[in-house]
């Protein structure tokens, strides 16, 4: 009965387990064609276009809670900017205007009220013969380029970029449709930023740069792999070593049972031969020559079954300590490699450029510091910081100056920060700040110490002075918050600290 009930339980665990990695597979395309149907649609409006990027934003981050806010919100949008095109009133006049006839007129309002009322469920049919209506197609010559375009470009009418946007657009779409190893998601989400900027040129930058990216990625894993094969091979040698040992020992054991039991016989057989003597014997001498030859024979069994015995020993000996001395050498390489493993996971967790830790180290960091605020209900503050025009640096200075940016805003920022503060690189010119056991006020304190100490930090490039000053949202923690949802705050005030002029500081 028990082993029935231990079956069903191990079947039912492992069908949960198929279950959720279903689950987490379907999870994961879901996330991928959300993106993929961003990054495609971009452009087509501008109303449409920040929520479509929110929407992005939390497709990437994985919350599913804020994903489906988003969505909402651009359902909403995308009903709103659907009847902003064409609201029923002007089309009734441009209907009459047409010449239509009032029945005519009267079937057009029908279908217009239907994709208007709900244009998710809207068939391709209605739209088609609304677009003919509409005059955004002729009936019967449409060309396959039109009929397979979809619900946003149809009702929106807007059309397909081309030229250096399009590249831009073609090469982000590329890039969030491949799956990139977590060492690279964020030096990949700055290329995709740097793509959505007004640079046409910026595809071919972000190209090289996602080039060097995969040929250092591609050299760091054959490095790793290479040791790894190095350390495997090396343990597959010291495994049959021992496995030779045991073997061997295992025959010496044979060997020594087997010389045993022959001593055995063999002593038992003197015993016999001593016993014989014993009842043979006519006199003394005869009785005394017998027993000591029987006693001799003894010995020299004994004494050769010593001397084997000893022989096997010694050998053993000498193998165990040889496979001693191999087991400290893969000890020592066991070592090594984790040593190896340690730095290049040190090394995820660290900014090139720049020094500081990045987003995956932010992202352990953070929920680390949001268990102490559960637990001690210490404050905590989010500082997001964004260099502002930073594109503008490029441009008018090169690359390299900007990337002399950061490395001084890196360093300043980490001189201002007190020991228990935490500082990270989150991607492109973004860093996100942990600011521990301060208040709103005192934070927000310190949010503009460290404004001011950047605007004052002094950056020169070509011999000219490089004005470097940075925007920054701050927001408070609470204990029942998620991390999404505080960046998010964060993310929207520095935002606004933006279009109120940049170079200052919003709290959420």
């Amino acid at each position: 009965m028990a082993e029935d009930w231990r079956e069903r339980y191990l079947k039912l665990a492992d069908e949960h387990e198929r279950k959720d990695g279903e689950r987490d597979a379907v999870e994961r395309e879901l996330i991928r064609l959300v993106t993929r149907l961003c990054v495609a649609v971009s452009g087509l409006d501008p109303a449409l276009d920040p929520h479509l990027e929110r929407l992005r934003k939390a497709a990437k981050r994985g919350s599913a809670a804020r994903l489906l806010e988003q969505a909402e919100e651009l359902a909403d949008a995308l009903v709103h900017v659907s009847e902003d095109r064409v609201r029923p009133g002007v089309l009734q006049r441009l209907l009459e205007y047409s010449g239509r006839d009032a029945r005519s007129s009267a079937q057009v309002m029908q279908l217009w009220g239907r994709v208007a009322s709900d244009p998710a469920t809207a068939s391709d049919a209605d739209l088609d013969r609304l677009a003919e209506v509409l005059g955004l197609t002729s009936a019967g010559n449409a060309s396959p380029v039109a009929q397979s375009r979809g619900l946003l470009t149809r009702i929106l009418g807007r059309p397909r970029v081309s030229g250096q946007a399009s590249q831009n657009r073609m090469l982000a779409d590329l890039l969030d449709s491949m799956e990139w190893p977590e060492a690279l998601s964020e030096s990949i989400d700055a290329c995709c930023k740097r793509l959505e900027s007004d640079d046409d040129d910026a595809w071919s930058g972000v190209l090289r740069e996602v080039g060097e990216l995969s040929i250092a990625a591609i050299t760091r894993a054959e490095t790793s792999a290479r040791a790894a094969q190095s350390f495997l091979a090396e343990l597959n040698q010291q495994l049959e070593s021992f496995d030779l040992f045991m073997v061997a020992e295992a025959g010496r054991g044979d060997a020594s049972r087997a010389a045993r039991e022959k001593l055995g016989r063999t002593m038992d057989h003197e015993v016999e031969s001593l016993s014989d003597t014993v009842r043979e014997s006519v006199d003394l001498a005869q009785l005394q020559r017998g027993v000591l030859g029987s006693l001799q024979r003894m010995q020299a069994h004994v004494r050769e079954h010593v001397e084997d015995e000893n022989q096997r020993r010694a050998e053993a000996e000498a193998e165990a300590a040889s496979l001693r001395s191999r087991l400290h050498e893969l000890e020592r390489a066991t070592f090594d490699l984790r040593r190896q493993v340690a730095h290049s996971a040190e090394q995820a967790m660290c900014d090139t450029l720049t020094g500081l830790p990045n987003r995956r180290a932010y992202d352990d960091r953070v929920g680390q510091e949001l268990a102490r605020l559960r637990r001690f209900g210490e404050p905590l503050a989010l500082l997001v910081l964004d260099v502002d025009d930073f594109k503008a640096i490029n441009d008018t200075y090169g690359h390299k100056a900007g990337d002399k940016a950061l490395v001084t805003l890196a360093r300043t920022l980490s001189d201002g920060l007190r020991a228990t503060d935490f500082v990270a690189r989150y991607g492109g010119e973004e860093f996100v700040l942990l600011l521990t056991g301060a208040g709103q006020d005192d934070a927000a304190r310190l949010a503009d110490t460290l404004r001011e100490s950047v605007a004052a930090a002094g950056l020169h490039a070509s011999g000219q002075p490089v004005k470097l000053t940075v925007s920054g949202g701050l927001a408070m923690f609470a204990p029942t918050d998620a991390a999404d949802a505080v960046f998010e705050r964060a993310d929207k005030a520095l935002y606004d600290a933006k279009r109120q002029g940049k170079n200052r500081i919003v709290v959420a």
